[in-house]
């Protein structure tokens, strides 16, 4: 039983890796509600040590190309943080106490889509 749910892992992480590394390559490049998609689409706020393996798995990617062996991957670091901003966001906060699921829902999209846009002026401030 166990070396089945060893293999799933291993294969659900090749999927995911499959899927969205040119993402997590171009990470930089993206708008902020496109990262914020990125996370969901990872379950990175549910699974945060597989989608960190997602990383290291693109970083080995990037770094396994000819001349690219010691490069600097900042992209782990940007959506590693990015990730940190959009999980701290508070679920409910000022939503009313018996708020509809769909609009605290929203609202906490709203939210980390705000943390993440955050994350990306604070990037884009540190290059200039």
């Amino acid at each position: 039983m166990r070396a089945s749910r060893f293999r799933n892992a291993h294969r659900e992480l090749a999927v995911l890796t499959a899927r969205h590394h040119t993402l997590v390559h171009r990470a930089a490049e993206l708008k902020p509600a496109t990262l914020l998609t990125l996370l969901e689409n990872c379950d990175a706020f549910r699974r945060p040590e597989r989608f960190a393996e997602l990383l290291l798995a693109c970083e080995a990617d990037a770094r396994g190309r000819t001349g690219r062996e010691n490069e600097p991957y900042p992209q782990a670091a940007y959506l590693k943080a990015a990730l940190a901003a959009a999980a701290a966001v508070d679920a409910v906060g000022r939503a009313a106490p018996r708020a509809h699921r769909s609009a605290i829902g929203e609202q906490l999209h709203r939210r980390r889509l705000a943390a993440v846009s955050g994350v990306k002026a604070g990037a884009a401030k540190a290059q200039l």
